[in-house]
């Protein structure tokens, strides 16, 4: 009898492992978009910044700016491109990553230490020549 318990049991396990996905499984766009973000921070903490920027630009493609934000330790996709662009260098890109940003924070007024950030390095760093 036991043995039949183990083999039942057994058979449980392969036919779950081999039944499809359920369809609630699969990830909403907000959920990818902000595990990309997510990676992004992970990422940045760890001063890979390319592969930051990489990850935060998806995020932003796949939904607005603020759609992923109000979960815990969330920061901006559009933000955090800006400021690992910044973090490299890459003065024509973190300009436009922050004009952007200002564009959108304006309509969601939160942290406003980055808006102070954004609209500091525009200020300083974005020339006319700079497309906005």
């Amino acid at each position: 009898m036991r043995a039949f318990v183990v083999r039942l049991a057994s058979a449980v396990v392969l036919v779950a492992w081999l039944l499809p996905t359920p369809a609630h499984a699969t990830p909403s766009v907000e959920d990818q978009a902000y595990d990309l973000n997510r990676e992004g921070m992970i990422a940045m903490s760890e001063a890979r910044f390319e592969e930051a920027i990489e990850a935060f630009e998806r995020a932003a493609k796949l939904v607005a700016d603020y759609d992923i934000s109000g979960r815990p330790l969330m920061y901006t996709p559009v933000f955090m491109t800006g400021w690992g662009s910044e973090k490299i260098g890459r003065a024509r890109e973190a300009c436009a990553a922050y004009r952007h940003y200002l564009r959108v924070a304006v309509e969601h007024p939160v942290e406003p230490t980055k808006i102070d950030h954004a609209n500091a390095y525009v200020t300083t760093n974005c020339q006319d020549s700079v497309p906005k």
